[in-house]
């Protein structure tokens, strides 16, 4: 307990001290004692708070890789999806592929717990189904199918959830943390241009080739770029990421 305590004491502080930076004005010393504080724990309130930090820096892209991590973490946010959709709409790149409001509507509905609950209640309601057919056939009560039916389908919402979050923190998620980048047709500054795309955009990682990097962009255009102008928005060390 108190070694518990001692662990999320300096992160603490380094949150309130790196408020104090931020309501002066200082958002690099801002940024800097929320980096110290990541670096012992993940939180959703640092990465928004980080997120803010670089935006008022002019670092459209960092700042919305945080805005999504602190969403992954804590979903039902208003604020966070607030500066999500904000970013998006202030860099200088548009979506080139509008998004379904069905779509848009679903992947909500199945993302209102984030993966770490999500992962432990789908295992949970499916034992729970498994356990209740189990009786059904032991008892041959009309009950016992009516319980297993009810949690089978939550498991089965749990694991469309599952799915959506998967989806959702996959690694190969990058976003163009420079103010321009012009994306390549291949591995090396000597082939010929293809995109110019800007800071903010999120772009898919679809290949690596030691410093460079193939990517995506939305509407399906992409090319090589190095590793450098992007930032990887989920890496594998946060416990929202699956492993690769």
């Amino acid at each position: 307990m108190f070694a518990s305590s001692v662990l999320f004491a300096r992160p603490a502080r380094w949150l309130e001290q790196g408020n104090l930076a931020y309501e002066s004005a200082d958002y690099p010393a801002a940024v800097a004692l929320y980096d110290s504080a990541l670096a012992r724990v993940t939180d959703a309130r640092l990465l928004y708070n980080r997120g803010n930090a670089w935006f008022k820096q002019g670092q459209t892209g960092r700042a919305l890789a945080d805005f999504l991590r602190a969403d992954a973490l804590a979903p039902n946010d208003p604020d966070t999806r607030h500066n999500i959709e904000f970013c998006r709409s202030f860099r200088a790149d548009r979506n080139l592929v509008v998004p379904n409001p069905l779509v848009a509507l679903a992947t909500r509905l199945l993302r209102l717990l984030d993966l770490a609950v999500v992962r432990v209640l789908t295992g949970a309601l499916f034992l729970l189904a498994a356990g209740a057919f189990g009786l059904l056939l032991v008892t041959r009560r009309r009950a016992w199918l009516w319980f297993g039916v009810a949690f089978g389908v939550l498991s089965l919402y749990g694991l469309l959830s599952w799915l959506s979050w998967s989806a959702e923190v996959s690694p190969a998620r990058a976003v163009v943390v420079r103010p321009e980048v012009t994306l390549l047709s291949g591995p090396g500054d000597d082939y010929r241009d293809i995109l110019i795309v800007h800071d903010g955009l999120e772009v898919t990682v679809r290949e690596r080739r030691g410093d460079w990097v193939l990517v995506q962009a939305p509407g399906g255009e992409g090319g090589w770029t190095r590793q450098s102008a992007l930032e990887q928005v989920f890496p594998d060390r946060l416990p929202f990421a699956d492993s690769r």
